[in-house]
């Protein structure tokens, strides 16, 4: 994929643009190939982890109008297809007995997850095809040789050897509690950043260990979907480091040799952004789906609403699509208020809830995309082309196109719009910006084939163009 040109190509005939189009103005030229093609879209998500009692927080204090608003606000208003859960350390305080295929847990330990049952049951009442994907952050204390939840920093604290059927007895009974419930899972990780040695709810695995522990895991839900026929068994998500490029070194290879027929999806989050770390992770994969399972804005943000931090996501969601991602999950839908992007919306704990800039902008890079859809290949040319991120996307009957274009410094762009084959002549536009939240602005009309705008500074314009005659 081309990001943007160099001076000197400007000179000939580049990416299909007519060497008249190429005055020396300002102008950033697009160009769309809608019938070139790569991966498939399959969905955004976003994270329930943490913070869950913050979100069901208006309901106990008897703000229940304000509850069902928020869930409008992350369900409704918010096109995602996947709901991230966090399963705690804490359904199992002492093991329940000696035979991990003799389940025996007690129901008073899932207390915990009345909240995350009540956002699941909220998502799937708003968008019935949800799917829910849950997480293992850390065992419980006493599987692990530091008896505490937290993964020990530079120690790397790890699962206790001999105790693995037990983890896999352990993550087994959330998804037999969660069905129980009537909100099945349909995806589950064994661990969340198990190459990081931080000091959060975690436990660390090499390469090898994360291998093997993923084949028993593996094995365990095979045997006890036969033994147990109403608990579904989720597909395995892995092996969801902290590093992309770290599992296509490493983790995904192991996995592969030890687990392959396990690994239902290559996933990894998106915090060492090095090289083509996608595209590496698709060739280990194969034809299994490729997913980002965490990415958020961390930095300190004053900029209103967190534009800054807005923007971005718009570039991490563009880094993500164009190398190669088929789903992008942001990493909480809620955090409680702060100066930092971690959260899409904050909620002050029973009492009120804000939307931010983030918020707004993943809510407009979702709202035209669905299921199915295929990524397009782009180019751009132009003084302002590097700093622009342009990710297109064609519905699957090719009948339409939607261009995301993220112009992240503090200045304007302008910019003109082109796409190869028939098209409308209209292009429909909404726009994120410093003073726009998913506004929907006139639409534009093409002249000689090209839309031309201006990108506001630090903003998201989405493009929709219909097939000719649809």
């Amino acid at each position: 994929m081309v990001r943007c040109l160099t001076p000197v190509l400007l000179l000939g005939v580049v990416a299909g643009f007519p060497a008249a189009a190429r005055q020396p103005d300002d102008t950033t030229r697009i160009l769309v190939e809608p019938a070139k093609t790569r991966q498939t879209f399959d969905g955004l998500g976003a994270g329930a982890i943490f913070y869950e009692g913050h979100i069901t927080s208006l309901a106990a204090r008897n703000k229940d109008e304000r509850q069902e608003q928020l869930f409008d606000d992350m369900f409704t208003r918010v096109n995602t297809r996947f709901l991230q859960l966090m399963i705690r350390e804490t359904h199992e305080p002492t093991n329940d007995n000696a035979d991990p295929y003799t389940p025996a847990f007690d129901d008073k330990d899932f207390e915990y997850c009345k909240h995350t049952v009540r956002i699941a049951q909220a998502a799937l009442k708003r968008r019935p095809g949800t799917q829910l994907y849950a997480t293992l952050y850390t065992p419980p204390p006493w599987m692990k040789p530091n008896n505490a939840a937290t993964a020990g920093g530079e120690a790397r604290v790890s699962l206790t050897p001999g105790l693995e059927l037990e983890l896999a007895e352990y993550v087994w009974a959330f998804q037999a509690h969660m069905t129980k419930q009537g909100v099945p899972v349909q995806y589950l990780s064994i661990a969340n950043e198990p190459d990081w040695p931080h000091t959060q709810p975690g436990y660390c695995l090499t390469p090898d260990r994360h291998a093997l522990l993923f084949k028993t895991v593996g094995e365990y839900l095979e045997k006890m979907a036969k033994k147990y026929p109403d608990v579904p068994r989720p597909k395995l998500v892995g092996p969801n480091t902290l590093s992309a490029v770290g599992a296509a070194k490493d983790y995904v290879p192991r996995t592969l040799a030890a687990a392959g027929k396990y690994l239902d999806v290559v996933a990894a989050h998106d915090y060492d952004p090095r090289g083509d770390r996608w595209g590496a992770r698709r060739k280990l994969g194969g034809t299994r789906p490729v997913w980002l399972t965490e990415w958020c804005a961390r930095k300190k943000d004053a900029t209103p609403g967190m534009t800054d931090s807005a923007v971005e996501y718009g570039l991490a969601l563009h880094d993500a699509f164009a190398g190669g991602v088929n789903v992008f999950m942001a990493y909480d839908w809620v955090y409680p208020p702060r100066d930092s992007g971690e959260g899409l919306i904050h909620v002050n704990w029973g009492n009120d809830y804000v939307l931010t800039k983030p918020y707004h902008l993943l809510r407009q890079w979702s709202e035209p995309l669905t299921p199915g859809m295929k990524m397009a290949t782009p180019a751009w040319t132009g003084r302002s082309a590097a700093a622009l991120r342009v990710t297109p996307f064609v519905s699957a009957d090719g009948g339409s196109v939607v261009v995301h274009v993220v112009n992240a410094p503090d200045t304007d762009a302008p910019v003109s719009l082109q796409l190869t084959g028939r098209w409308a002549p209209t292009a429909a536009r909404t726009r994120t910006s410093v003073r726009e939240d998913v506004a929907a602005l006139p639409p534009l009309t093409a002249a000689a084939g090209r839309f031309a705008d201006v990108l506001p500074a630090k903003s998201l314009t989405t493009y929709r163009v219909e097939a000719a005659g649809k």
